[in-house]
């Protein structure tokens, strides 16, 4: 029964184990459109790269809504230094390269993207804005929940019902 139990605990500590980087919504609105779409917040780059202290990082085939039609962004890169803190290229989305502030810490190669609102700036074309916000962890229903209180219930029960197997041994004289 304690190896059972063990077995059972170990299984709950397995998957209630945390899950990789959460994701992330990027929010964005300027002059040549809008763009919505997600990443995780510590993604793995396609290409990544440092240039003369710029650091450059991209998505390929990013899906999400651009130019409030859905689709998919062909690239999606962020960089600092000479290069745009963010540029996407995507169909109906006007020209899109915005410079300033960086909107990521770590390596290009280990980014980790930074939540908030940002004004980008474009001098030719006019500034944009960038919301960066977590999504929120979806929540088990009611039901659910009580689902699974009456299956730990049922396997509690199972385990204290169990009978016991006893075993007799009689020594001849």
């Amino acid at each position: 029964m304690k190896k059972l139990a063990f077995c059972v605990a170990a299984a709950i500590v397995v998957m209630a184990s945390p899950g990789y980087a959460a994701p992330l919504l990027f929010n964005f609105s300027g002059p040549s459109g809008t763009a919505v779409f997600q990443l995780d917040s510590n993604p793995t780059p396609d290409f990544s790269q440092t240039f003369i202290g710029s650091d450059q990082f991209s998505f390929k085939d990013v899906a999400g809504t651009f130019g409030g039609v859905a689709g998919t962004a062909s690239t999606i890169s962020f960089g600092n230094g000479i290069f745009a803190s963010l540029s996407i290229n995507a169909a109906n989305l006007g020209f899109t390269q915005f410079n300033a502030p960086t909107l990521f810490t770590g390596s290009p190669a280990n980014p980790t993207f930074l939540t908030g609102s940002f004004t980008l700036i474009n001098p030719f074309f006019g500034n944009g804005q960038l919301t960066i916000s977590p999504i929120a962890a979806a929540v088990p229903e009611p039901a659910t929940w009580a689902m699974m209180i009456m299956g730990m219930g049922a396997i509690g029960f199972a385990m204290r019902r169990r009978q016991k197997v006893v075993t007799s041994v009689s020594y001849a004289s």
